[in-house]
């Protein structure tokens, strides 16, 4: 979807973490804050409290779950980022995920990858291999790996340290860029 300068670019940010102080969502956090003028980023929230997806429900069963289609339904791209768990992606992102795919909410959606950890790339992989499965574009240009393995990262330490935070810049105005 390629809009013109003047439309207001709206990413949605999807964390496959529900801790509290999780790197990727804190990743997420701080690619919000990197955003410029003419960029909107929301965060997904509240993925721990989908119902279990099960396609004879309807989505009307959960305002949540009406929420999150919505949002993914209305923004221009999404921002995936992910921890890995006993070599894969956490059941309540695949949870989340499985309710699009009854919806128009990710056909042919651009998605960037933003890693937390540069380990278990094969995991990293095959979320990326659902995603595309889904209809959704990978935009791999955008798509970066800001290793923040054994740290506890805030916003503000992620934007001012002097790789990760123009690291992070760069690929959300490269993503931004290409949904124009």
């Amino acid at each position: 979807m390629r809009h013109g300068h003047d439309h207001k670019v709206t990413l949605l940010g999807l964390s496959g973490s529900l801790r509290a102080e999780s790197s990727n969502t804190t990743l997420l956090r701080a690619a919000a804050e990197t955003c410029r003028a003419g960029v909107e980023f929301a965060l997904a929230c509240g993925l721990g409290e989908l119902p279990h997806f099960n396609p004879d429900l309807p989505l009307s069963t959960s305002p949540r779950l009406l929420s999150f289609v919505e949002q993914m339904r209305t923004c221009d791209g999404l921002v995936v980022s992910s921890p890995v768990y006993a070599g894969g992606y956490p059941g309540t992102l695949k949870n989340a995920l499985d309710w699009l795919v009854g919806t128009d909410a990710f056909v042919d959606k651009p998605f960037m990858m933003l890693s937390a950890s540069s380990r278990m790339p094969a995991a990293q992989a095959t979320l990326v291999t659902v995603l595309q499965t889904m209809s959704g574009r990978h935009i791999e240009t955008a798509s970066i790996t800001i290793d923040l393995l054994g740290t506890h990262p805030s916003v503000d330490g992620i934007l001012r340290h002097p790789e990760h935070g123009p690291a992070l810049r760069a690929a959300l105005a490269r993503f931004a860029e290409h949904l124009r």
